[in-house]
């Protein structure tokens, strides 16, 4: 009886361990994700000055647009919530898209080349920021199942495992499939 026990207390305490060790892992992966996105988001952050400048030298009095995206751009880098960045990050595209409409009123600024690096780089920044986004919500979901799982559940609310928040577009227009006509 008392090895019966023994033999089950040793099963439930590796069982704990490996539990334990997965979470530990599929977390530093979520953590690492998140890392990668900040990276991509603090060089936007970074771009948009040079942005601004571009277009302001052509489209000055459009000063609006412009005042909108500085303030939000020293939002954005005071985020320290995953939920806080995925809305300043939503909020920083729609107007870049503000200022990209601007810039097609200027065709002075479309052919200019430092603007057409900028708006290269930026682009290639979205994509990556897009891409890091999705391995982030990977991770995430992929330590939301085993906290939710029985009987890992058990070791990760011993341990006061929480679930992590996905970076999510509040976008409604992203939600929804676009019309096709044919």
């Amino acid at each position: 009886m008392l090895a019966t026990l023994l033999v089950v207390g040793l099963v439930a305490l590796g069982y704990g361990v490996v539990t334990y060790n997965r979470f530990v892992r599929l977390l530093t992966h979520v953590e690492a994700a998140l890392s990668d996105v900040d990276v991509l988001l603090t060089k936007r952050n970074n771009l948009i000055p040079n942005l601004i400048e571009a277009v302001g030298g052509y489209a000055g009095h459009e000063s609006g647009v412009f005042k909108e995206i500085t303030a939000l751009r020293a939002k954005a880098m005071q985020a320290t919530s995953v939920e806080e960045k995925a809305q300043y990050e939503e909020n920083l595209r729609g107007l870049f898209k503000s200022l990209f409409a601007v810039a097609e009123s200027y065709p002075g600024l479309k052919a200019d080349a430092n603007f057409r690096q900028l708006q290269q780089t930026l682009q290639e920044l979205e994509n990556g920021i897009e891409a890091g986004r999705r391995s982030y919500n990977v991770r995430v979901r992929e330590h939301n199942i085993l906290l939710k799982s029985f009987p890992a559940n058990l070791v990760g609310n011993f341990l006061g495992r929480t679930p992590c928040t996905f970076f999510a577009s509040k976008d409604e227009q992203e939600r929804q499939l676009p019309k096709v006509d044919f």
